[in-house]
C-alpha cells in the first residue's frame, strides 16, 4: 500500500513540476480554480505572447496577467496547443471584448459584446463570459467552431491535442 501511495505522490509531483509553460501566441494555459473544494473544475486563459488573457470574477473582468501571477494563484496544469492557425486574430478577438463592458457569469451561456441597431440607434450589448466560454469565444470568432460541446474549463483544456 505504501508503494502505491508513494507512486501516486510522485506522479502528482512530477505532473506539476513538469507542467509546461506557453511558448506560442494562443497557447491555452490552465490551473486549478481558486475556490476551495472546486479546484478540479479548473481555470483557463490564453497566452498572448507575453501575458495571460483571462476572465476573472473581480474588478476588470477581461484582463492580462503575468504568467507567474496566473501560476501562483493555484496548482498550475500547464499549456496546450494545436487548435486554430490564426493565432494573433484569436487574441485580438478576445481582447476586443473589453470594449463592451464585460460582466462575469457562472453559467455556460455567454454573450458576445457588440453594437446592435435598435429603434433608430445603435445600442451596446454588454459582453458576458466566464473563463472557458471566453477562450471558446475567442477561438470560435476566428475559426467558426466551438472547441467543446460541454463547457467546463477542464473539458476545454483537454480538447487541445498537444501539451507543452
Amino acid at each position: 500500500m505504501k508503494v502505491i501511495s508513494v507512486g501516486a505522490l510522485l506522479l502528482a509531483i512530477s505532473s506539476t513540476a513538469f507542467a509546461g509553460n506557453p511558448t506560442s501566441v494562443d497557447d491555452v494555459v490552465a490551473r486549478d480554480l481558486s475556490i476551495s473544494g472546486l479546484g478540479w473544475a479548473g481555470h483557463v486563459g490564453i497566452w498572448d505572447g507575453s501575458k495571460v488573457l483571462e476572465v476573472l470574477n473581480d474588478g476588470t473582468v477581461i484582463r492580462k496577467n503575468t504568467l507567474s501571477s496566473f501560476k501562483s494563484a493555484s496548482s498550475y496544469w500547464g499549456a496546450k496547443y494545436g487548435r486554430g492557425t490564426r493565432h494573433g486574430e484569436i487574441i485580438e478577438a478576445g481582447w476586443a471584448q473589453r470594449s463592451f463592458d464585460p460582466e462575469y457569469t457562472i453559467t455556460a451561456q455567454y454573450t458576445e459584446g457588440k453594437w446592435v441597431y435598435k429603434n433608430g440607434s445603435f445600442v451596446k450589448v454588454k459582453a458576458k463570459f466566464r473563463c472557458d466560454t471566453f477562450v471558446n469565444y475567442s477561438y470560435k470568432k476566428i475559426t467558426g467552431e466551438n472547441l467543446v460541446t460541454i463547457f467546463t474549463p477542464r473539458n476545454l483544456y483537454n480538447s487541445f491535442p498537444s501539451a507543452r
